[in-house]
């Protein structure tokens, strides 16, 4: 993160029978339900979804999720009078004669940017059957949509769990430990609109590089906990102790006994382990300890990308790992230090543009690649340009040794302000204790801005 001192952390993861006939989501007793595949959808261009109640209906037409509507040819075909979502700065498309073959149905051409097949911005549904294990019953269970585009309503049933805007991090919902065994319908709302406005040049959502698409393009899967679990584990290094401090909290802490023992472990990725650390959990839920990693413990950095892995456990046997790098950034007058060393920043950077899918990837290996691809130029660093990338970016450049700055998904200097009680300022404030909750934890997450050009 951008260095406020001399150092700073390593920031801290009922229809059952359907008109089209989609398959229900089956599964025995297991922690997770994987809900990729064939899903029910409906385009709601009126926003009258809510009011008529499509959450207790069947949906009409088919879809596979993961998946976004751009990247399934779902949408309006683009034409001269297709309303952007990013700016247009030069109008003479509209206008100039060279440019009237590109104006016609059937060639239309657009010259400002990589052109979909289709087009779409405003409210999209999806829905699907869901089954849930006898062996789930008064677990709790949650919901993870991974990179939706943008925000998402979740309805079990006719039952209204939440809504979730955020365009960093996952859309986690919680839906309790009420949900009776059986079979259940799931929809979810999925809204492009720019609303609140960030910004409409902001490369989280314009059509300038990413594009602005809907629909949900990550991980769909529904998980089974015990009712108290960890729901957040921050780990801190300190260079000077060759140690880290762990901090986490624990959702329903009451369901468990008065200073219950959180233990905690951590080792070099494959490698073992050391011993445990006991931290007591507090009445708030929290816990905290300081774990040593040793006078012999390696730090983190381009040259020597040395990643532990931290567990912790409840006495209920629910775990939550994280990954982390030892290191610290810092500054001495004005220049950045790693480690208590100067650190040269060879840079380049990521402006959202993925021409094959209008999105990015979800994988770590296709980030991988180029991440490989930008070292093998001799760079070490990249900026993320009103936006921020999924887990697996941050997991490949662990791995790398690839320093990443990340930005909270606006460039709010041309259809919206900061500072003037806009909704924005709500919104980036929000985004951002989502990003670093998420995400900061990763090693490579070295440099945070809340967004491009304020």
């Amino acid at each position: 993160m951008i260095p406020t001192s001399t150092t700073t952390r390593c920031f801290g993861a009922a229809f059952a029978f359907a008109l089209c006939m989609i398959p229900t989501a089956t599964l025995a007793a297991a922690a997770t339900l994987d809900l990729a595949g064939a899903w029910r959808f409906q385009l709601d261009r009126e926003n009258a979804g809510s009011t008529e109640r499509w959450f207790a209906r069947p949906l009409t037409a088919a879809i596979e999720l993961p998946g976004s509507l751009p990247g399934r040819g779902i949408g309006d075909s683009v034409t001269a009078d297709t309303r952007w979502t990013g700016s247009i700065f030069d109008r003479s498309y509209f206008t100039a004669a060279e440019y009237a073959p590109y104006r016609q149905p059937g060639n239309i051409k657009v010259p400002f940017w990589l052109q979909p097949e289709t087009y779409y911005v405003g409210a999209a549904w999806f829905q699907r059957d869901i089954a849930i294990p006898a062996a789930w019953a008064g677990r709790r269970l949650a919901l993870t949509l991974e990179r939706p585009h943008w925000k998402t309503t979740v309805w079990l049933d006719t039952r209204e769990i939440g809504s979730n805007d955020a365009l960093s991090v996952p859309h986690d919902y919680d839906l309790g430990t009420a949900v009776a065994p059986g079979r259940h319908v799931l929809t979810i709302r999925v809204d492009n609109t720019l609303l609140p406005d960030i910004g409409e040049n902001s490369h989280s959502v314009t059509d300038h590089t990413q594009g602005n698409w809907n629909g949900i393009v990550g991980r769909i899967e529904l998980t089974a906990a015990a009712p108290a679990w960890i729901n957040d584990l921050q780990v801190y290094p300190h260079l000077a102790s060759n140690s880290v401090l762990v901090k986490g909290r624990v959702g329903e802490a009451g369901l468990l006994p008065p200073d219950t023992a959180v233990k905690i472990e951590t080792a070099l990725v494959h490698a073992p382990g050391g011993p445990a650390v006991t931290a007591l959990l507090r009445r708030d839920g929290s816990f905290e300890a300081e774990y040593p990693l040793g006078a012999g413990a390696r730090r983190w950095d381009e040259f020597d990308p040395a990643l532990y892995r931290l567990t912790a456990t409840l006495v209920n046997g629910e775990t939550k790992t994280v990954t982390f790098g030892l290191r610290e950034m810092g500054s001495v007058g004005r220049q950045l230090t790693i480690n208590g060393r100067p650190l040269f920043l060879r840079g380049t950077l990521d402006c959202g543009a993925f021409p094959k899918t209008g999105h990015p990837p979800l994988d770590v290996e296709s980030w991988r690649r180029e991440l490989r691809t930008i070292q093998a130029h001799g760079l070490n660093h990249v900026r993320f340009h009103s936006w921020c990338p999924p887990e697996a970016a941050f997991t490949a450049a662990d791995e790398l040794g690839v320093y990443l700055q990340v930005e909270a998904a606006s460039w709010p200097n041309q259809s919206t302000t900061l500072g003037d009680g806009k909704p924005v300022d709500a919104w980036l404030e929000a985004e951002t204790g989502r990003i670093l909750r998420a995400y900061g934890n990763h090693p490579s997450f070295a440099f945070f801005s809340s967004c491009n050009e304020p």
